[in-house]
């Protein structure tokens, strides 16, 4: 079952943001790039970073497939094991992660490992999960 992450205002504005003035700073500034050699290099810089950018706004999702927590944000993945969650607790934590909103969970995982992730329906999500590992401590 797939999950989309949801997307918050402040992480859109930040990210279209990014691209926006990438974008704007090619076209706009009065510097422009002199030779062929300069103007490759401005659009590679400025088309690759804004296609980096935009591949994670529309390629982050969480899949459980089995007894796997397949975590995906752009060109990154994890696989968690379900059955190692120890728990899931709500946070507004800004560190960088694969989620989309800053309204987020925190899965502790393994040991002392976390990961951050913000699905659109955390109640279905975590319920999903719940019914693969019912040990899971919810903390919402």
């Amino acid at each position: 079952m797939r999950f989309y992450s949801k997307k918050g205002i402040i992480t859109g504005l930040i990210l279209w943001g990014a691209v926006a003035f990438l974008i704007g700073s090619f076209l706009f500034l009065p510097g422009v790039p002199e030779g062929k050699g300069e103007m490759i290099t401005a659009i590679l810089v400025c088309g690759l970073t804004s296609g980096f950018i935009m591949w994670c706004w529309f390629g982050t999702y969480y899949e459980i497939i089995g007894s796997q927590l397949k975590v995906v944000g752009g060109p990154f993945r994890w696989k968690i094991d379900i059955m190692a969650i120890k728990s899931i607790r709500k946070t507004r934590n800004p560190l960088s992660s694969p989620a989309l909103s800053l309204n987020r969970l925190e899965i502790q995982y393994a040991k002392w490992t976390t990961i951050l992730i913000s699905p659109k329906h955390e109640e279905q999500f975590c319920a999903e999960l719940r019914k693969i590992n019912s040990k899971i401590d919810l903390y919402l």
